[in-house]
């Protein structure tokens, strides 16, 4: 579903036209498998639809924080991982960058997809003088304010930008002053073969007491830094909701530091009969 979104083919075009090579493209990322999260799963979508491009495509993962070990269902011959978790963020980060250095000039790949905007100076700075175009991936909040001059500098350089919705491309050009025609809206995948409205499981209604409610839910992380998401304004409406539907219930389903305040929040409104805090829950269960 998702590769069907990607303009990739233009960089399939841009591969046949050279000579064949061991290694296509470099993926920069800040974390995938060490959490969870919305970025974390829209890049295993982009992994996904990765693997649908012909055999002889090959690609190499760069992690800064994610350490060798973790569980990596993607690890195969045309995609391999490079791990750089450390003690020491400097000391992850300096070795991440010979690294990627080393396999930008020996390997000379087509393409660097830089996997979050906050790694965009270190991507820019290694892939401009070398002539190697790059992507910066760009997912909400991160870049709706004015970006620091060196990251802004970079992200105007990239031969194309990727976010996630057109609000996005819209705030972000006019907060960094970036050229619309070089952002392309990528969205969020769902599949449709698994998020789909069946039967619901008995021993899940069970288990957060839900049999007989009208269910409201939320899949987000619950992080201080992300009020922005609405799990409290939801919180807030919850007692006017209840006058129209008096079976409801709201299922909050993530973790994070700010789940304490929600709890308070939804107590101190007299509600927290009707909010229940699953926590994690894996995707076979989503």
């Amino acid at each position: 579903m998702l590769f069907n979104k990607i303009d990739i083919k233009n960089h399939l075009n841009l591969i046949k036209s050279k000579h064949p090579k061991n290694l296509n493209h470099i993926f920069v990322f800040l974390e995938i498998f060490s959490r969870e999260g919305g970025i974390q799963s829209y890049v295993k979508d982009v992994f996904r639809a990765y693997e649908t491009l012909p055999e002889s495509i090959k690609a190499e993962v760069f992690l800064l924080r994610d350490a060798k070990g973790c569980v990596n269902p993607f690890e195969s011959e045309r995609l391999q991982f490079h791990y750089f978790q450390t003690k020491s963020s400097q000391m992850g980060r300096a070795r991440m960058t010979w690294a990627l250095l080393n396999r930008l000039i020996h390997q000379r790949p087509d393409h660097v997809f830089c996997g979050h905007v906050y790694l965009a100076p270190l991507v820019g700075m290694l892939c401009q003088p070398l002539g190697i175009p790059y992507t910066v991936m760009t997912h909400g909040k991160e870049v709706w304010q004015p970006l620091p001059k060196l990251t802004k500098a970079n992200l105007q350089k990239a031969s194309q930008i990727w976010t996630v919705s057109h609000y996005t491309r819209e705030i972000a050009s006019g907060a960094n002053n970036l050229d619309p025609d070089k952002i392309q809206v990528l969205p969020c995948a769902v599949n449709g073969d698994r998020f789909t409205p069946g039967q619901k499981p008995a021993d899940l209604l069970e288990r957060y007491g839900l049999t007989g409610a009208k269910v409201l839910i939320s899949v987000t992380r619950l992080w201080s830094g992300d009020i922005y998401k609405g799990v409290d304004v939801t919180i807030r409406a919850l007692w006017q909701i209840a006058e129209v539907f008096p079976e409801v219930k709201y299922l909050v389903i993530g973790r994070g530091d700010d789940q304490p305040r929600l709890a308070q929040l939804a107590e101190d409104l007299g509600v927290q009969e009707r909010v229940i805090f699953a926590g994690f829950v894996p995707t076979e269960e989503l």
